[in-house]
């Protein structure tokens, strides 16, 4: 009777659809040459690639894929991570959905960041949320719902993509680590935990989002299990609004 009532609760489990850790770049000179990188950022991006090599969120290192903004200190990022937890960089590859703000008027864009903010980064983080140039000025700067947009098409494509192909048994599940931006990752942060327990300056440099991706009775449903500096909540991701519930 135990064997049977075991077998029926495995059978009731959702199905484990993928497996994501969704990183922001280590500290960056921002000069877009070599690995972008400071010497702070360097030691971090290792330190976090010794942490995921004893790590067992991903159980088949591998069989892991790569993703990176098609920036310096994204690639400089997971490259260094990649060669400390001594995962094969065969499967990593750039990917434009994961890049930063898209600036359309520079000089604007310089002005505000330098004269209003005076280039401090967590007022620029506060900014995101907060300024009207975000959100009603995409003649200077890609507004932060296009991001979001961006964000959520990318997830829905991926769900796609493994739903079409999971035929046969056995197959392993996906695992993926994604290096992008702040402005990227944010997103999902606040829809899943909400802004005044995460707050304007999340994630900072390096920082990292694991989400685990479950289908649910309801095709149009994925249950996300996420995880961020020590918290832990489910959400629903709508396949059809490309949201979070």
């Amino acid at each position: 009777m135990e064997n049977f009532l075991e077998i029926k609760k495995q059978e009731s489990q959702p199905k484990l659809l993928f497996k994501v850790i969704l990183m922001r770049h280590e500290e960056t000179e921002y000069t877009n040459t070599g690995n972008d990188l400071t010497d702070k950022g360097v030691e971090g991006a290792k330190e976090f690639g010794r942490k995921l090599k004893d790590d067992n969120f991903f159980p088949n290192k591998d069989e892991v894929t790569s993703l990176y903004s098609p920036k310096p200190r994204t690639k400089g990022t997971l490259d260094l991570v990649l060669e400390e937890a001594g995962i094969s960089k065969e499967n990593s590859r750039p990917i434009n959905v994961l890049g930063p703000s898209k600036i359309i008027d520079a000089e604007a864009f310089d002005k505000h960041t330098e004269e209003e903010l005076e280039d401090d980064p967590a007022r620029i983080a506060e900014a995101h949320y907060t300024h009207d140039i975000h959100k009603n000025h995409p003649e200077i700067i890609e507004p932060h719902l296009k991001k979001k947009e961006r964000l959520y098409r990318a997830m829905e494509y991926l769900i796609r993509s493994i739903v079409k192909n999971d035929n046969s048994e056995g197959s392993s599940t996906p695992q993926i680590l994604a290096v992008t931006h702040f402005e990227i990752i944010t997103h999902l942060i606040d829809d899943v935990f909400g802004i005044e327990n995460t707050g304007y300056r999340s994630p900072l440099f390096g920082e990292q989002v694991k989400i685990s991706a479950f289908q649910t009775e309801d095709p149009d449903k994925i249950l996300l299990d996420v995880a961020f500096r020590g918290l832990e909540k489910q959400a629903i991701f709508n396949r059809k609004t490309r949201s979070i519930e």
